[in-house]
């Protein structure tokens, strides 16, 4: 009689877990697919304000660099002046489906940059192909985990922008990066928080 009672038990278990399981399931499975829906969005967002700032004869030859997080649109770099910064953040605010733009454009004291050399083809993929290494090397650092490096490759030269906790960080990346196979030359515009939030410590 025990044993009937302590075997109806354990298969009660089993039924009430087995229904517990398939409910939580397919809501935890919902939530990654909308976690990755949010990801393509903003990639496909960051796609259209890059593409709108090279339909812009003032913005293109300027190094702006654009990263989006749930809609929200951020440009960091060096630009020649007020005008052109006012008129990028004009341009991304105007861009179907942003929500807000946060404009950390910084604007140089020297003369306006000269535009860049059009890039061939094959110079293009060659530079996407740099840009995927670069980017597996920064991947395969345990210091760098969890940081926010961006990754621009023209013509073999590679800029990194974005925040890292400190300046042991930015360091490091800015070295991973010259010792990538391929590159020709690392311009650094990281922005360490530790360092560069605190200049009188």
């Amino acid at each position: 009689m025990l044993s009937r009672l302590f075997a109806l038990m354990v298969l009660l278990a089993l039924v009430l877990g087995g229904i517990y399981y398939w409910r939580s399931k397919p809501e935890s499975r919902s939530e990654g697919l909308r976690a990755v829906g949010r990801e393509l969005k903003d990639a496909a967002l960051t796609g259209a304000v890059k593409a709108a700032f090279e339909l812009n004869r003032n913005l293109k030859p300027q190094p702006i660099h654009v990263s989006t997080e749930d809609g929200v649109v951020t440009l960091r770099g060096d630009v020649s002046g007020v005008e052109t910064k006012d008129l990028a953040e004009h341009v991304a605010a105007a861009v179907p489906d942003v929500r807000q733009v946060v404009n950390h454009l910084q604007v140089t004291s020297g003369p306006a940059a000269s535009p860049r050399p059009e890039r061939t083809l094959t110079e293009a993929v060659d530079d996407r192909a740099l840009e995927v290494q670069v980017r597996l090397a920064l991947s395969l650092n345990k210091q760098l985990k969890g940081t926010d490096i961006k990754i621009e490759v023209y013509k073999q030269a590679v800029t990194l922008s974005g925040d890292v906790p400190g300046a042991a960080q930015k360091a490091l990346a800015t070295q991973i990066a010259r010792d990538t196979p391929g590159v020709s030359a690392v311009t650094d515009r990281i922005h360490a928080l530790g360092q560069d939030d605190h200049p009188g410590r």
